[in-house]
């Protein structure tokens, strides 16, 4: 009897748990909408010197822009997604307070981005629990992890529209090129975000990250001296939406939610 007994408890919570881990499928749909930073890091402005520390230097709140954010995001697996992102930034910067502050140019800039994404979850929000916590305080089965933490990479375009002013004094055509450039290019997008939980349907979230981009011309101007190309950031906060999906696995976005 007492075989038999244990033998149902091991069956039934090894379902429990199958089903539970599975639980990641029925959500694998999320939109994401936000706002947040651009920051363009190109050869107007910049730190005072060349110890730059990576860029960090180069960070300036009053050079600091907006950016407007939609996405959507598919999950692979419990802790792997791809997600297509669709950026709007825009920026500014000048010489001043630069290594280059006599130079006393100065720049605006519009970057539209389109790219897909490729993000692994060091701390996915669908864990696997051990069978003595399959239940929480309440007693209902749960496997939602409150925070999840994710690093990114993948691959896009960039569409940008710099206007560089002079201050007065025109580029020298030997060390200065203002011309000849396409306002297209393709990007590499890296970095890391998070999200945290509010319910079963809606998160919060912040990603930061890095875009190397394929031009030397993000404002507006490219110099002798610059051995590398442009690269700018984008800090977005963003609210997520998760879509139920139905038996087919097809998202329920503009159907009837199943009754929880």
């Amino acid at each position: 009897m007492c075989k038999k007994v244990i033998t149902i408890i091991v069956v039934l919570v090894t379902c429990l748990s199958y089903s539970n881990a599975q639980k990641w499928k029925l959500t694998r749909y999320e939109l994401h909408f936000g706002l947040g930073t651009t920051n363009v890091f190109g050869d107007i402005g910049g730190a005072a010197d060349k110890n730059n520390l990576f860029g960090l230097k180069d960070i300036s709140l009053k050079e600091t822009g907006i950016s407007v954010y939609l996405a959507g995001r598919y999950k692979l697996k419990a802790n792997q997604a791809i997600k297509i992102n669709l950026i709007y930034g825009y920026t500014k910067g000048s010489d001043l307070g630069s290594r280059n502050e006599l130079r006393q140019f100065s720049y605006k800039t519009t970057i539209f981005e389109p790219s897909c994404q490729y993000e692994f979850y060091f701390l996915s929000e669908d864990r696997y629990y051990k069978p003595s916590s399959l239940y929480n305080r309440r007693g209902m089965i749960n496997n939602f992890s409150l925070l999840s933490i994710y690093g990114f990479a993948g691959l896009g375009g960039v569409a940008y529209n710099p206007k560089v002013s002079f201050g007065g004094r025109l580029p020298s055509p030997t060390i200065e090129k203002t011309d000849g450039f396409s306002n297209l290019s393709l990007v590499i997008p890296v970095g890391l975000g998070l999200k945290l939980a509010y319910n079963k349907e809606w998160s919060i979230g912040f990603e930061f990250g890095r875009r190397f981009a394929f031009t030397d011309y993000l404002d507006g101007l490219s110099t002798s001296f610059s051995k590398s190309n442009d690269t700018y950031y984008f800090g977005v906060f963003h609210v997520i939406y998760k879509i139920e999906t139905d038996r087919y696995g097809k998202p329920m976005l503009f159907r009837r939610q199943r009754p929880r």
